[in-house]
């Protein structure tokens, strides 16, 4: 069984998305063997207040408990505090989403830290999107903006027992573990999408240096086809042991599923 971490919902704004429907989805994952999968609502990127998106999702994954909602959250947003307490008690949301390239802030900001900072002392893990689809070929009014994976580390590091699931990021060993080979950024998990396999085996390279628990399955569907996301486990060099954890244990047991 496969779980995947990175999957998402909901009209692109920009172009036409195969599948963006949820029971569209779920039908596509569950073809390539995919058991269940985190969810988020792309109208949390658009929408003045993200929490008529999370009031969607919630909805429809209410109904369809194959899917665990993520929620999106503005912390530029005056009412993110009730917003997230929302989340997390009312509408069973596992983890939460922050997007500043666009909501418009910067992850070295007050208003990062304390989103960070309280979705940390409520056990919910925050994802981060490097980018969300490739920026070279995108619209011109969709942003340009991607993330690097230190700026996301050195974030990890300002707030103690933060755990941070780092998605759509072409990561390198060289990036995250230092030259005595452990792991800069502890806080970090990494979905595997974008991870290379076939050249370098860097999968295999961070797992040897993260340990397999820091890495977890995702194929970046609808937006992505699945099937290069799953070849990149299975041909990675991993042993089977570690590509059971990295396809189905590590992403719910870092949901709390």
């Amino acid at each position: 069984m496969i779980f995947d971490i990175n999957t998402s919902t909901g009209h692109w704004p920009f172009r036409k998305v195969s599948n963006e429907n949820i029971g569209d989805l779920e039908k596509m994952l569950v073809e390539k063997g995919i058991g269940g999968a985190a969810v988020v609502n792309t109208h949390g990127l658009f929408y003045k207040n993200c929490q008529d998106s999370n009031l969607e999702l919630a909805e429809m994954v209410s109904k369809n408990p194959f899917f665990t909602g993520v929620a999106t959250l503005n912390p530029l947003y005056p009412a993110w505090e009730k917003d997230l307490d929302l989340c997390i008690k009312d509408l069973g949301m596992k983890g939460l989403r922050l997007v500043p390239q666009y909501h418009g802030y910067g992850l070295s900001s007050h208003c990062a830290r304390e989103i960070l900072s309280a979705s940390s002392s409520a056990g919910l893990p925050v994802f981060i999107p490097s980018r969300v689809v490739d920026v070279r070929q995108r619209h011109w009014m969709d942003t340009g903006q991607t993330i690097d994976v230190r700026e996301i580390g050195n974030f990890s590091l300002g707030v103690a027992g933060s755990r941070i699931i780092v998605t759509e990021c072409a990561i390198y060993a060289s990036q995250v573990l230092g030259t005595d080979n452990k792991p800069l950024y502890p806080g970090l998990f990494f979905e595997t999408s974008r991870i290379s396999s076939a050249l370098g085996r860097e999968l295999a390279i961070l797992v040897k240096g993260l340990g397999a628990d820091h890495l977890i399955f995702g194929s970046g569907a609808p937006f992505k086809e699945i099937t290069p996301a799953l070849l990149r486990v299975k041909h990675s060099g991993c042993t089977d042991e570690e590509i059971r954890k990295i396809s189905w244990d590590n992403g719910r047991t870092v949901l709390g599923i």
